[in-house]
């Protein structure tokens, strides 16, 4: 990596694009980061993993962001995962709700519980998790954009707590959110396989056609995801493990052009979790 003077470098960490800094970010720290960045961080165990990823969102803030306090405040955070014992960020400590707050519990536990499991899959979901906690710290106006970041962690948590593809598909109407007969069936289905099941995984993804504007299918995908979520909870499904997400028709099972109605892209994909 290139040097860089340490007088440019606490320059850049002071006037970091604007964005705000993440609890922990310091400017002691830059002075050593780029040794630290060049480190060659192999991996392994859980935390070796979390080290690493770690280490790689320290880079995206040196390089991306040009951010060298928030790199140096991901350096601590990996020199400290490589010890053991670095959790996930708590929200509420950041002054972060909604969302957030309501699965910081669920995903906490899930990811000590699978770490040894999926260690690198649950080392990427830790580090995205905070990154995604980063994106709403500096929201609005950040550098980051929580959505897409969320979307990334969507996929590495599944894969950390062992939620395979999807396991049901439950399908809509032209613009419709509601359950035609087919659909309930499908959401019996699941109950059933849930049966017995104290604390189940499950993992909702909506999707639409290309009939419509973008921005109204996400709305429209979310609620399909909501109803799909009401019908498990009536059926008694516990929701503490249920996770949802709105893809809009940014995920087609049919690539199609904009603006085609295709029946199977108007869906929810259910996944169950180990």
């Amino acid at each position: 990596m290139m040097k860089i003077s340490h007088t440019i470098l606490a320059g850049a960490a002071l006037v970091a694009a604007g964005c705000t800094n993440i609890p922990g970010a310091n400017l002691g720290g830059t002075f050593v980061a780029e040794d630290f960045l060049a480190m060659d961080m192999p991996g392994g165990d859980f935390n070796a993993e979390l080290a690493k990823q770690y280490q790689g969102l320290a880079a995206y803030n040196a390089s991306t962001e040009v951010n060298w306090m928030d790199a140096a405040g991901y350096m601590d955070r990996s020199n400290a995962a490589a010890s053991g014992g670095v959790t996930p960020w708590d929200p509420s400590a950041l002054g972060i709700g909604g969302e957030a707050v309501a699965l910081y519990p669920e995903v906490s536990s899930n990811i000590a519980a699978n770490s040894s499991i999926n260690p690198a899959a649950c080392a990427e979901a830790q580090a995205l998790w905070d990154q995604w906690l980063e994106a709403q710290y500096q929201s609005p106006g950040g550098c980051l954009d929580p959505d897409e970041v969320k979307a990334k962690f969507d996929a590495a948590y599944a894969a950390c707590i062992g939620v395979s593809p999807a396991n049901y598909i439950v399908y809509f109407g032209f613009d419709r959110s509601n359950l035609n007969d087919a659909a309930r069936g499908v959401v019996s289905d699941v109950v059933a396989a849930l049966s017995g099941v104290a604390n189940p995984i499950v993992s909702l993804v909506g999707h639409t056609d290309t009939s419509g504007p973008a921005s109204y299918n996400v709305g429209l995908s979310q609620r399909r995801v909501n109803t799909v979520a009401q019908a498990l909870a009536d059926a008694g499904v516990p929701q503490g493990g249920v996770t949802r997400a709105a893809r809009g028709e940014s995920e087609p099972a049919v690539a199609t052009g904009d603006g085609v109605r295709e029946p199977r892209n108007r869906r929810v994909e259910i996944a169950i979790g180990n």
